[in-house]
């Protein structure tokens, strides 16, 4: 600019000088014009001339007289005073564009960034030029008190710091006197024993319009968590209709000590009636954190080898038969379930198996399951063995006791049932051999008896012939050619139509495939990391997606499922290592070898039948 000032100062004498042989005449005479007492010649190739140099003088000082704006950044909130559980707006602003990106570690100290937005703009107005790049953040405070949100350096520009004041209650709402929205937490105990079920309760309260509400996923080490259900209910609180959004948990401690349940977040957004403000979710978003509960847990006594910490026990059996004619070499079974509340399934251990001289038992395999309700969880294992006399005479089934702690009486106590005395007699007739082969030529009699067909009998007298062609010969054969064209074009749609099947199924197992894949991955992990806890609920994950059956809830099901007693075993020892009182040894090697045996077979299996399908 300073080069097109001098350079103006240069041409403004040039443009107003006199040119050469101007001066005084006595009379103007042609191509002259009088000007006062001076005469100048007029010229007007000099006259264009100046007309550019004066043009080219105005272009100057336009630039002259343009602003001219350095490098800058600005940082500005839409507040700076709000409750624990609000939110703000930063905005930050760098003129001109630039592709530099601020460092958020100092901010991320004090607050915690839930959404992040840039961009960039460009205005011609006036002849005046604007470009910035901004970035929108949407910050939620960590604590109370006054917070900095500190100054930000891009390409050597700084930001000013911005001071915000963070209290407990929420600003919005000061005028209610109470905040529209809370949370409260609540157990059905502070004091249990390891093994003991707790009721662990998250309630939402709202009087105000909510358009949506998430809770952090509750995680606690050494123990088992489930949730119960969820509740939604309506209520009024000091004389208004409020909304209850009510959440349980069943947690079952894995030792000993001081139980901590941590702080929850409950992020929620309150619907205002602004769409504007709902679709950018600037101001309307709560942060509610629930309250840290601690809780003591109790050791098991070191003498009872099975603890069984419940509310309620019930055992209870079914005979298939009655027990006042059993005859040698015919099987009954005996049917046992038990049902504890409080417990799960996976808790409760296995009947000891009898040795009767005389009677043979065939175990089958127990059957498991666990009911939530909203006051816990219910489990129950039912045994079923078979029994086979082998010779008559009398014998008595030993009693069969399981000895519980109940968590309401705070006293040991004892579910039975009694002896059972069995009185097996001869059996009169058994069947011989001739016997046995004579039914089957009676059953394959009656067998040709239902597969024989009706003969039929040709009259050839009634047969005539005609040398002509019947015209009707020739409408078949017509509609025949109708029929073929229309059973082609349907054939032609249905072929389009299976390849179009075919296509999507095997995208369909080809995601299958990568889901079981990452699930299998989540099992190798926690074996890795020797995380029991959460193996079990990876395991029980990894075979629903590997058989396909969303019905498996427990790792017996697994077993079941996988047919393998060897596994069987080992799931129930990985169960024992969970939830029994005393250390149970569990090789984590041999059941990874196991599952990867079984998951390989599967697999090398459906490679033989993708390899022989083109073959049909």
């Amino acid at each position: 600019m300073k080069v097109l000032c001098e350079f103006a100062r240069i041409l403004d004498p040039l443009l107003t000088s006199p040119l050469p042989g101007e001066g005084t005449v006595p009379s103007p005479g042609k191509g002259e014009v009088r000007r006062g007492s001076k005469t100048t010649i007029q010229n007007p190739i000099l006259d264009f001339v100046a007309i550019k140099f004066f043009l080219f003088y105005l272009v100057s000082l336009l630039f002259i007289a343009t602003p001219t704006f350095a490098d800058s950044l600005t940082a500005s909130v839409d507040r700076d005073t709000l409750g624990i559980s609000e939110t703000l707006t930063l905005t930050l602003r760098h003129d001109p564009q630039t592709n530099a990106t601020p460092d958020y570690s100092q901010l991320e100290k004090d607050f915690e960034i839930l959404n992040t937005q840039s961009g960039r703009s460009m205005s011609i107005v006036n002849g005046r030029t604007e470009s910035y790049t901004q970035w929108k953040l949407m910050l939620a405070p960590r604590k109370i008190g006054k917070l900095l949100i500190p100054s930000f350096d891009i390409n050597g520009n700084i930001s000013d710091a911005i001071e915000i004041t963070v209290e407990k209650q929420s600003t919005q709402f000061k005028a209610s006197g109470s905040d529209p929205v809370s949370v409260e937490v609540l157990t059905d105990k502070n004091n249990l024993f390891v093994q003991e079920q707790v009721i662990f309760t998250v309630r939402l309260i709202t009087n105000v319009s909510l358009t949506a509400a998430q809770l952090d996923p509750l995680s606690i080490p050494d123990t088992f968590v489930t949730e119960l259900d969820e509740q939604n209910y309506k209520t009024t609180i000091n004389n208004q209709p409020a909304l209850v959004v009510e959440k349980r948990f069943a947690i079952f401690p894995l030792k000993s000590g001081t139980l901590t349940i941590p702080a929850l977040r409950y992020q929620v957004a309150i619907d205002d009636g602004d769409i504007w403000s709902r679709m950018s979710g600037s101001n309307n978003i709560l942060r509610l954190m629930t309250e840290e509960k601690t809780l003591t847990v109790n050791a098991a006594p070191a003498d009872k080898t099975n603890w069984l910490p419940a509310e309620n026990l019930h055992i209870s059996e079914h005979w298939s038969a009655g027990l006042d004619n059993m005859k040698v070499g015919e099987p009954i079974s005996r049917t046992i379930t038990i049902t504890a509340k409080g417990l799960t399934a996976a808790q409760i251990p296995p009947l000891t198996s009898s040795s009767i001289d005389g009677l043979t038992f065939y175990q089958d395999q127990a059957q498991t399951d666990d009911q939530k309700t909203k006051n816990g969880i219910q489990g129950s294992r039912i045994e079923t063995t078979a029994i086979v006399p082998n010779k008559d005479g009398k014998y008595t089934l030993p009693e069969i006791r399981i000895e519980w702690w109940n968590t309401k009486t705070q006293e040991y106590q004892v579910a039975t049932l009694p002896a059972v005395n069995l009185t097996v007699g001869t059996n009169s007739h058994s069947p011989t051999a001739d016997e046995i082969v004579e039914t089957a030529k009676q059953i394959m009699e009656k067998s040709k008896e239902q597969t024989n067909e009706p003969s039929i009998v040709i009259d050839s007298n009634n047969i005539q012939t005609e040398t002509k062609t019947p015209v009707w010969i020739y409408i078949a054969l017509a509609i025949s050619s109708l029929l073929s064209v229309f059973f082609f074009l349907a054939w032609w749609n249905l072929r389009q139509r299976f390849n179009t099947y075919i296509h999507r199924k095997n995208e369909l197992e080809k995601a299958a495939i990568a889901s079981e894949t990452n699930a299998w991955n989540q099992v190798k992990e926690c074996l890795q990391q020797n995380n029991l806890i959460e193996l079990r609920q990876a395991i029980i994950e990894w075979a629903k997606l590997y058989w396909k059956n969303d019905s498996i809830q427990s790792l017996q099901d697994v077993a079941v499922q996988a047919d393998s007693v060897s596994l069987q075993e080992m799931l129930a020892q990985l169960d024992a290592s969970l939830f029994a009182a005393n250390n149970h040894h569990f090789d984590k090697q041999v059941l990874r070898e196991a599952l990867g045996n079984l998951r390989r077979g599967k697999m090398q299996k459906a490679a033989t039948e993708n390899q022989l399908r083109p073959l049909y």
